[in-house]
């Protein structure tokens, strides 16, 4: 993302409230004001057990949501979507 390195951020992949590929990022990440719906991500993943090798893929940001309440509340929850 320009301005903001994040080349050793590592986040995990969430399956929730019927979407599949959201990071929740805190209200406090200095990452928060560089989101854009529509951004291209250069992203590293890896999956757990040896299914599927780990590798890199073009990621866009496809919605971003603020979670007020429940489980997630004061997060940003990012859809995904690998290319």
């Amino acid at each position: 993302m320009d301005g903001v390195d994040v080349r050793c951020r590592r986040s995990r992949i969430w399956h929730i409230h019927q979407r599949p590929n959201v990071i929740l990022i805190g209200k406090d990440s200095n990452i928060v004001p560089h989101l854009r719906v529509g951004a291209r991500l250069k992203t590293k993943y890896y999956f757990p057990g040896k299914r599927y090798p780990a590798g890199a893929r073009e990621t866009t940001i496809k919605e971003i949501s603020r979670e007020e309440q429940g489980r997630f509340k004061g997060h940003y929850l990012v859809d995904l979507e690998p290319m």
